[in-house]
């Protein structure tokens, strides 16, 4: 059980880096081409905000995929 908290807290803690690199390359890039106030009101927080949605949901699949493997596993 520990193990299992232990990779699924290092998963989750990797996606939301590569979340926050994706973040930072985008904002950058953004900046360089001279994005106004109102692109970082809205496009960019609409943008983090799914891609935090998306992280969520990909971590939730693989922890209900696993637990369900896990239940098949125990039956046979």
């Amino acid at each position: 059980m520990r193990t299992t908290i232990l990779k699924w807290m290092l998963i989750f803690s990797a996606l939301l880096f590569a979340d926050w690199i994706i973040m930072i390359i985008l904002g950058c890039f953004s900046g360089l081409c001279r994005a106004n106030n109102d692109y970082f009101c809205s496009v960019y927080c609409y943008i983090g905000i799914s891609l935090l949605s998306i992280t969520l949901l990909i971590i939730g699949y693989l922890i209900v995929k696993s637990y369900y493997l896990k239940k098949l596993k125990t039956k046979q």
